[in-house]
C-alpha cells in the first residue's frame, strides 16, 4: 500500500517529467521538478512577509525554458482517491472547490494564473483552469472541443480538461 506522500510525489514527479517534454517541444524532461517542500518554502516566507514566487505551488523550473510557464502560472498538483467530480461539477461541493480555491488564492497572492493538475486513483489526470487559459498556453485560439465541463458560479469559474489532451496541443505561450 502506498501511502499518500509517495502518491503525491511520485505524481508531482510525473507532472513535472510531462511538463518539461511540453514546453520543449519533446527536447528536455528536466525543465520543471518539485518546489522545496512541495511549495512549503514559499508558504513558510510568506509568513515571514516575503515573496518566493519561483517557489511557489508544487511545480517549480529548474532551466530557464521553464520560466515561461512558472511565471505566469502558479502550478498545484493533487493525486487523490476521490476527487467527486461528479459534485464538483453539479453542486460546486467536495475536495474539489477546496483545491481550486485554494490554488487560485495562493496564485493571487504571487501575481500568477492557478493550473491545478489533478488526477483520481485509475482514472486520467485532469487539468482545471480559468476560462481561456488553454488558448493562452497553446497561443491559438481553442475551441472547447475536448474540455470535459465548464463549472461557473459565485464561488467557482473554471474549464476542466484531460491533461493528456492539452499534452497533445502544442505549447506556444501567449501573453
Amino acid at each position: 500500500m502506498v501511502n499518500s506522500k509517495q502518491k503525491g510525489a511520485s505524481n508531482e514527479r510525473s507532472v513535472c517529467r510531462q511538463l518539461s517534454l511540453w514546453v520543449t517541444h519533446g527536447t528536455k524532461e528536466d525543465v520543471f521538478w518539485r518546489s522545496a517542500m512541495s511549495g512549503g518554502r514559499a508558504t513558510v516566507a510568506k509568513r515571514k512577509g516575503k515573496k518566493l514566487a519561483s517557489q511557489a505551488g508544487d511545480i517549480s523550473s529548474v532551466d530557464i525554458n521553464g520560466h515561461i510557464l512558472t511565471d505566469h502560472f502558479y502550478i498545484e498538483t493533487k493525486h487523490v482517491k476521490n476527487l467527486c467530480l461528479d459534485r464538483f461539477i453539479v453542486t460546486r461541493t467536495g475536495p474539489l472547490v477546496k483545491y481550486w480555491n485554494t490554488a487560485c488564492l495562493e496564485a493571487t497572492t504571487y501575481n500568477k494564473q492557478p493550473l491545478l493538475i489533478v488526477k483520481q486513483n485509475l482514472l486520467p489526470a485532469l487539468l482545471i483552469c480559468e476560462f481561456g487559459t488553454v488558448g493562452k498556453l497553446t497561443g491559438k485560439r481553442v475551441t472547447l472541443n475536448g474540455c470535459l465541463a465548464r463549472v461557473y458560479s459565485s464561488s467557482v469559474a473554471c474549464e476542466i480538461w484531460p491533461f493528456e489532451h492539452i499534452l497533445t496541443l502544442r505549447f506556444a505561450y501567449d501573453n
